[in-house]
This record gives C-alpha cells, sequence and structure tokens, in this order.
C-alpha cells in the first residue's frame, strides 16, 4: 500500500530516503493509481500483465500498455520523474512556494519548463471544493478586509494578521 503520507510535513530526509531513483516514484505511483485493481481505459478489462516498461500494466484483451504516469500531470514529462518528485515536494512544503527561477537553478532545468510544471502542480493542488476543512483550522497568516474603493496605492482597509 502506498504511503499516503509522504508530501505532509517538510521531513526532506525522509522524503530523500524513500525517493532514491525513477523506479522508487514509478512503484509509488503504481501502487496509487492501482491500489483497488486494474482496469483498462479501452476494453474495461480487469486482467493484466507486464507491460513494456517496468510498472507499466498491459490489459490482456485489447493489448492496451498504460504507464503509471498516464492521465497525470507527470503524463509525458520532458525530464526524470524522480526531479518532478522533487520538484512537487519543494513547492508543496516550503511556506512561500518557489519561483519557477529558483527551481530552474536548484534542478539544473529551463525556466520557463519549470514555470509550465509549477503551473501543473498549482492546478493539481487547487481546491476542488468537494472536501471542506472542518474542525479545527490553524492559520499562520490570513488578510482581513479588501481594497478601499477609489484609493490609489497602498490600502490602509487591508490588514494582515501574523499569528
Amino acid at each position: 500500500m502506498a504511503d499516503s503520507n509522504i508530501f505532509r510535513g517538510v521531513n526532506s530526509i525522509k522524503f530523500n530516503q524513500r525517493f532514491k531513483d525513477d523506479n522508487d516514484c514509478l512503484d509509488y505511483l503504481s501502487q496509487i493509481k492501482w491500489e483497488n485493481g486494474f482496469v483498462c481505459k479501452r476494453c474495461q478489462n480487469d486482467k493484466f500483465c507486464n507491460g513494456k516498461n517496468p510498472y507499466n500494466r498491459r490489459c490482456t484483451k485489447c493489448r492496451y500498455d498504460e504507464s503509471p504516469t498516464t492521465g497525470t500531470m507527470l503524463e509525458k514529462l520532458k525530464f526524470s520523474i524522480l526531479i518532478a518528485f522533487h520538484i512537487v515536494f519543494k513547492i508543496s512544503t516550503k511556506k512561500k512556494g518557489m519561483s519557477s527561477l529558483e527551481l530552474s537553478s536548484e534542478f539544473e532545468l529551463r525556466q520557463k519548463t519549470c514555470w509550465s510544471f509549477k503551473l501543473k502542480i498549482q492546478q493539481a493542488m487547487k481546491s476542488s471544493l468537494n472536501y471542506p476543512l472542518t474542525g479545527t483550522i490553524h492559520v499562520d497568516e490570513f488578510m482581513v478586509g479588501g481594497p478601499e474603493e477609489d484609493k490609489r496605492g497602498r490600502s490602509k482597509g487591508l490588514k494582515s494578521l501574523l499569528f
């Protein structure tokens, strides 16, 4: 069973121990993707054999070969899936995230590549509003109010509260 808490917290040592190479990432994705069993996207068959690449699954009926990344933001990735996992980890655990320029420098990728992948991550992390927060919610910082109407420059109506 996949470790569903892998991106929670900020423990980069445990993250680096868990994901040492592309195979670790593909293994993790395949466990999550098919934890309730394989069903072919083309013919709905639930029987499979090993696919063309490690961790792929090939339908025994129509021979459709599916990767663990198919249908995810990692599909048709132009760089290492291990680097993609590290970028997702950095963006999701750093309080203020990372700019595409910082990502480009740290992971030796083009800035435009980092920008477009970061956009995919942000879209994937966007709330569907299907699972609203419940219980006690702890907040570090939030904004109250909004900009004053008909006033240019900094607005005195917007207050930042720090806890």
